[in-house]
Parts: C-alpha cells; structure tokens; sequence
C-alpha cells in the first residue's frame, strides 16, 4: 500500500510539473484530473497501451471528477462560512465546531476519492505497464531532485 501511495504522488508531483496533451484534453472531456490516468495516456506508446485501457482510464477518471465536483461547493460554503463566523465580536463555539467536522468529513471524502480512483486506475494496466510507467515517472523526477549537498 506505502508503494502505491508513493508511486501515486509520484505521478501526481510529475503531472504538476509536466504539461500533458490527452485523449481528455483533446476531446475537452476533462480540464483537470483527479487520479493517474492523463500521466498514464500521455505514456501509452511507451508502455503499450491498449484504446479498450484508455477509455476505461478515462471513464474512471470521469467519474471521480463528477465525485468531487459534486462535494466541492459543499467543502467551499462550509470554509466560507467557517471564515465568516470567526470573523465575528463573538463566535459560537458549537457552530465552528460543527463546521470544523462537516470540513473534515469532505475533505475525508475526497482524499478517499483520490485513492479509490488510483487504485481503480493503476488496476486497468498490467504489471509490466505499471512497473514502465514507475520507471518513466523516476527517471522524469530526477530533474525534479534538489542537488546533494556538497561534503565538506
């Protein structure tokens, strides 16, 4: 489980770093992603993947866009009006409270909505397709790497 996590944030720190063309982009079906699956495409000729594969990956990755979009403004209003309360003479403790949790729990929801879709995801490739595409993602960090420090 530690390795698919690292490996998750992994791509994920490569696809914040690295502009993608997709199959998503190219159709404007998605603007953002949610799990791995535009890093994935963007590598399809280098780790042989299948049109069937693509398109699951992308139906995966439509539905956990849809999954958050749908607690996005729920997370947005609650912050906004968690801001607004502590911004008043007095503040009711029971409300903030409350608030508090009705964040977290969301927040909670999307974190698990990440990892399900990665999961879901790295399940459509083989192991070979998913041990090339931890490969590429390594070997595209290491000019992510801040330099060793120089012994003295």
């Amino acid at each position: 489980m530690i390795k698919l996590l690292k490996t998750g944030l992994l791509v994920i720190l490569i696809l914040g770093v690295t502009a993608t063309t997709s199959i998503a982009q190219d159709k404007d079906m998605m603007k953002r992603s949610v799990g791995p699956a535009n890093f994935f495409i963007s590598m399809k000729d280098k780790i042989g993947m299948s049109k069937d594969q693509e398109e699951k990956l992308m139906a995966i990755e439509k539905d956990a866009i849809k999954k958050m979009e749908e607690i996005s403004p729920a997370m947005a209003n609650s912050q906004q009006i968690l801001s607004n309360l502590t911004k008043d003479d007095e503040i009711d403790l029971n409300k903030a409270k409350e608030l508090l949790k009705t964040i977290a729990s969301l927040e909670s929801e999307a974190r698990f909505i990440f990892i399900e879709t990665m999961v879901l995801e790295k399940k459509i490739l083989t192991k070979e397709q998913r041990d090339k595409v931890t490969a590429l993602a390594q070997e595209m960090s290491k000019g992510l790497q801040p330099p060793a420090p120089v012994k003295k």
